[in-house]
């Protein structure tokens, strides 16, 4: 047995010396040379070797140097090129006829695609006409095969490049490319680990740039490709997303049928430092089509401060979002909404058709919205109206020399804005001291024309509103039908913070219309009517009247600071509105006069006759918005200041006193009943 063992172990040796001679004596050029025209033959350029490799029995593989294949010309084409590298093969299988690497590696590859000019429309070739679509099982009747031509132990690339500019400028840079495949063998699974860093820019602006890790585990075992620990991480460093956005990472698991062309998704989580979208279902690739459920987790002010936005902060700083998703036929479905946003609860469905345009449809249910957590902070001593104020100044420059192709532009938009049929019902929404409750309304419309109906809403002052309007963007027109019952005027003007100078229980009917494109056009363009009630209206400053109108002096409590009824009708026509007859009615006091306002003027002209006590009192308001004069009529105060004998004795000085005096005191009343009325206007239609 022992000599067999040594006859043996003689005869290996053997071989091996002869084989180690046989592969000394082999013309390596030689084969350099087969190899070069093999690929010239089967790729028109050749692959070129800087030296010749070198053979090895045990393992039997080879290595090689520097070698390169294709070649960049008249700026296009592709080339491949390599510093150094080796091929090893498992040598049990090879003597058994089987074909098994043990191990590739490739040091400092380069790949370089250089794309031409794109070619011109009259020069390009005609478009194959589409083919029609075709259903799951017909598109993967037919599985790929899982036999492999050749089995792969190890797969190593290290530092290697990738170039590629296309006919557009685009241009993707790849460094530091590592990869790792291991055990790619049939129907077991493989493991693959790749890193580098990227650089895509297109015109030589930066588009994004940053790092890039994956790891992952795949196994086909016909028609069954299965994922598993897929794990890719990319980190931003610079272009469209900030660095703060980083790292950002998937991860995910499922299975796809290549047979069948389905997908069923275990689980796709993707993760940032701001927020988790995790995503699960089954879907198919033909038609494409997905069910399942999806659920977002984060932050809501980190997410703002990635928009450069500064919200309030919050104890409750949560964001939660879970529906049941559902897509096919381009349509998205998102069913059975549970969302939390701070302490905001959110329910609903919503469905969004994804074609040109965008439509969306369902219904959305809110608890109460605080809207000074969601405004941005200030920021410090800026302030954004100069640069409002040039916007618009240059936005009317361009539109006198380019009105007709604005014209156009506005048309195409409108034909791409969504179309909406939405119901919402919101619990309220708050800012600073001004809410309002009980909000429901029906918004439908398309290609930017929209109508908002049943719009009811109660205000946390006091009173109701119900309406409707209409916006056509298109023609830049807007309308508004609007009654409000059971106001608190008092309880109002406090929200608004403009105090409380007037009481009482408002009423208001209206009916207008607008048109324009922005602020200002639309108050010139103003048209409509409306009546607005007041009643059991209580006046603070009428206290001071009789202190400093000439014939009320001395009667302090004989006129009225209540009134049973202020009623003011009002029409617009072209910005320029007018009250008439106001009328004011209670026990000891009645008034009537009128008002014109001149809205693209900014100017009020208004008179009104005070009748109390028997006497008739007239007072004016006249002046810029920002500037406006109350007073009594100067001519009233001089009669009456002659009627008195202390002005007769005082040689018309205290004719003087009391015509300065009753114009201070009768229009301080005036005054503040004006305040209190615009800060009332203003809180109704938001100015």
């Amino acid at each position: 047995m022992k000599r067999v063992l040594l006859w043996i172990l003689g005869i290996v040796i053997v071989l091996g010396v002869a084989g180690a001679i046989l592969l000394g004596r082999i013309d390596t050029q030689f084969v350099v040379n087969q190899i070069a025209d093999a690929t010239a033959k089967a790729t028109g350029k050749p692959l070129v070797f800087a030296s010749a490799p070198s053979l090895s029995l045990l393992p039997p593989g080879v290595k090689f140097g520097q070698a390169g294949w294709g070649e960049i010309k008249d700026g296009q084409g592709l080339a491949v090129s390599v510093k150094s590298g080796m091929v090893e093969l498992e040598l049990a299988p090879l003597l058994s006829g089987n074909l098994v690497v043990r191990e590739v590696r490739l040091d400092n590859p380069v790949l370089e695609v250089r794309e031409g000019k794109a070619v011109s429309g009259q020069d390009a070739p005609a478009a194959a006409p589409a083919a029609p679509p075709v259903s799951g099982a017909q598109a993967g009747a037919v599985a790929p095969s899982d036999e492999l031509p050749v089995e792969l132990m190890r797969l190593v690339v290290r530092q290697g490049e990738v170039r590629y500019v296309d006919a557009r400028g685009v241009h993707l840079e790849i460094k530091d490319l590592n990869l790792s495949v291991e055990n790619l063998r049939r129907r077991e699974e493989a493991g693959m680990q790749c890193d580098f860093s990227f650089d895509l820019k297109e015109d030589q602006k930066a588009i994004l740039a940053g790092n890039l890790a994956l790891d992952a585990k795949l196994r086909y075992y016909a028609p069954h490709l299965t994922f598993r620990q897929i794990s890719l991480t990319v980190t931003p460093l610079g272009g469209l997303l900030p660095k703060e956005a980083g790292p950002a990472q998937l991860v995910c698991e499922g299975a796809l049928n290549l047979q069948t062309q389905s997908l069923r998704l275990a689980t796709a989580r993707l993760s940032t430092p701001q927020a988790r979208l995790t995503l699960g279902g089954e879907a198919t690739l033909t038609p494409q089509a997905f069910k399942g459920t999806v659920s977002l987790e984060g932050s809501p002010r980190k997410l703002a401060a990635l928009t450069g936005q500064t919200l309030k902060p919050s104890d409750n700083d949560v964001l939660s979002f879970k529906s049941v998703l559902e897509y096919a036929d381009d349509t998205l479905h998102l069913r059975q909404i549970v969302m939390q946003l701070d302490d905001i609860p959110v329910r609903g469905d919503l469905s969004l058709a994804l074609g040109t345009p965008l439509a969306i449809s369902g219904g959305i249910q809110t608890g109460m919205i605080n809207l000074d957590k969601y405004l941005p902070l200030p920021q410090n001593g800026t302030s954004a109206a100069p640069s409002r104020k040039a916007a618009e100044g240059k936005a009317q420059g361009g539109a006198s020399s380019g009105s007709s192709a604005q014209s156009a532009r506005s048309v195409q938009s409108a034909q791409n804005r969504p179309g909406v049929n939405l119901r919402a019902a919101l619990a309220g929404v708050r800012q600073g001291k001004l809410s309002v409750t009980d909000i429901a309304f029906i918004l439908k419309g398309e290609k930017g024309r929209y109508t908002v109906t049943s719009l009811s809403c109660a205000l946390g002052s006091g009173g109701s509103i119900k309406g409707s309007a209409v916006a056509d963007l298109p023609s830049k027109a807007y309308s508004l039908k609007a009654t409000a019952a059971g106001v608190n005027v008092g309880g109002l003007l406090e929200a608004l913070g403009k105090g409380r100078p007037v009481d009482g229980v408002a009423a208001l009917d209206a009916d207008l219309s607008m048109r324009g494109a922005d602020t200002k056009a639309m108050l010139a363009g103003l048209n409509g009517r409306g009546v607005l009630e007041v009643r059991n209206m209580h006046l603070e400053a009428m206290s001071a009247l009789p202190q400093n109108v000439p014939g009320l002096t001395g009667k302090k409590g004989a006129v009225p600071d209540r009134f049973d009824l202020v009623r003011v009708p009002f029409t617009a026509r072209n910005g320029e509105m007018t009250a008439q007859p106001i009328t004011v009615s209670s026990a000891g006091l009645n008034a009537s006069g009128r008002a014109l306002a001149s809205l693209p003027r900014e100017y009020l002209d208004a008179t009104a006759d005070i009748k109390t006590l028997g006497m008739t009192i007239p007072v004016v308001a006249k002046g810029p918005f920002g500037n406006i004069s109350y007073g009594v009529d100067p001519k009233f105060a001089l009669d009456m200041a002659r009627k008195l004998p202390g002005a007769l004795l005082d040689g018309g000085k205290a004719a003087g006193g009391a015509t300065r005096n009753g114009a201070e005191g009768a229009g301080g009343v005036m005054k503040k009943g004006l305040e209190g009325a615009g800060g009332l206007m203003r809180g109704l239609f938001g100015k």
